[in-house]
């Protein structure tokens, strides 16, 4: 017996089968490739569009950040702007402004 034979005599076993005849239906095997394709080989496969969710997800998350900085600056802006004893407080702690008879001495 050829291995030709055993392939065919296999064959006819499986075709015999309620589950070979679905697994060997022509239109199950090219839906079967077609979604094989789909999900690997495609330009827009699972693996590019599970990487745009994440990278999606990074950004928005660099967005709401962006967005809490932005409105704790406008509280900071708005209340050097309101009140003259606070900006001279914050010239002094961030950029170490000095009156011209003092002296800063910087400890880190």
């Amino acid at each position: 017996m050829s291995i030709f034979t055993k392939i065919g005599e296999t064959w006819r076993q499986l075709k015999q089968k309620p589950a070979g005849k679905v697994l060997l239906n022509k239109y199950f095997i090219v839906g079967a490739f077609f979604l094989v394709w789909i999900c690997f080989f495609d330009t827009n496969n699972v693996w590019q569009m599970l990487r745009s969710r994440a990278t999606i997800r990074s950004q928005r998350r660099q967005i709401e950040f962006y967005k809490r900085e932005i409105s704790q600056m406008d509280r900071k802006l708005e209340q050097l702007q309101s009140v003259r004893d606070t900006l001279e407080t914050f010239a002094r702690e961030e950029y170490y402004y000095h009156m011209d008879d003092e002296d800063v001495y910087v400890i880190e």
